[in-house]
């Protein structure tokens, strides 16, 4: 074999590693993209995430509290909190960031409100914020 031969045998098993190299990276990129982009959820998206668990939560707790089954929820405010001031998420640093929702629980002629916290969608707790339950006026 030659040398020229030799050459262009090393040269074309070098181009198929880059290029197989360059394949492997790419790939591994668009692979992570989504869960560094599904990372940086803005304020309104992680409040929206955690709502649905938040009134579920508050309602659990109304209709146990107000002995009333059909009880219905309604989120009054809600904000996003950040523990010790420091945000993970949205501004940077080393503390909690939480959802926070003001959730009334109206039925059977009682009502009551709970603040109800999420840190996400599976860690959500509903407490009274008052202590008292009311009787509504219809």
């Amino acid at each position: 074999m030659k040398n020229s031969e030799k050459i262009n045998r090393v040269s074309n098993h070098v181009s198929t590693q880059s290029c197989m190299i360059y394949f492997i990276r790419t790939s591994l990129a668009m692979l992570a993209l989504p869960l560094i982009i599904s990372g940086c959820a803005t304020e309104a998206q992680f409040l929206a995430q955690n709502a649905p668990s938040a009134l579920n939560t508050a309602l659990a707790r109304g209709r146990f509290e107000l002995n009333c089954p059909q009880a219905t929820g309604t989120v009054l405010s809600q904000k996003v909190t950040y523990i010790n001031g420091l945000g993970m998420g949205m501004y940077g640093g080393g503390g909690y960031e939480w959802t926070e929702y003001t959730i009334g629980v109206r039925g059977c002629g009682k009502q009551a409100v709970y603040e109800t916290m999420c840190r996400d969608q599976d860690n959500c707790n509903a407490f009274a914020n008052t202590g008292q339950i009311l009787n509504a006026v219809q």
